[in-house]
């Protein structure tokens, strides 16, 4: 059995020599998955180094984030839209704009803004504005509204109308 035992030192020789092949081989794929990744990252850097300072100059056209300017309109009393008797909705409405200058714009329009509000709260009946859920759709058509009466695009959030809110909702 002590004979045995150098035979596996005799094998050790023989495989040192695939060992610096297999080296040889390690290095060359490392070498060329490193080429490779130097070669996509800077394809990556130079598609989306330009896309990205385009993002940038839209980014830049969106509102400002900042403190809200309130503008408060008058109290509104309406008919509404009930067959069979006759009900009344009074409600306060204010728009939360981005900045002074949105304010004015929704200064401006008033009197436009203020028409198509009455024919919108007109056309509603106490069904629709009960729910939280119908209070909730029509602060969203009186935002759209709004946007639409200023700017021409219910959706675009740049137009500087943040919300509405109501300072008092009664229905009689």
């Amino acid at each position: 059995m002590a004979r045995v035992a150098p035979a596996p030192a005799a094998a050790a020789p023989e495989a040192a020599a695939p060992e610096k092949g297999s080296k040889k081989k390690l290095i060359l794929i490392l070498a060329i998955v490193l080429t490779v990744l130097a070669a996509s990252g800077a394809a990556a850097f130079f598609m989306l180094g330009n896309s990205s300072g385009e993002g940038a100059a839209e980014e830049t056209v969106e509102e400002p984030v900042g403190p809200p300017t309130f503008v408060v309109m008058d109290q509104f009393v309406v008919n509404l839209a009930e067959p069979d008797t006759t009900r009344y909705l009074q409600i306060g409405i204010t728009y939360e704009v981005s900045g002074p200058a949105q304010a004015e714009e929704i200064k401006n329009f008033t009197p436009v803004i203020r028409s198509r509000i009455l024919l919108v709260l007109s056309g509603k009946n106490v069904g629709n504005l009960t729910s939280i859920e119908g209070k909730q759709q029509l602060m969203d058509e009186l935002v759209d509204l709004a946007r639409v009466t200023i700017k021409g695009d219910p959706k675009d959030p740049t137009r500087g109308i943040r919300d509405v809110h109501f300072s008092s909702f009664v229905i009689q």
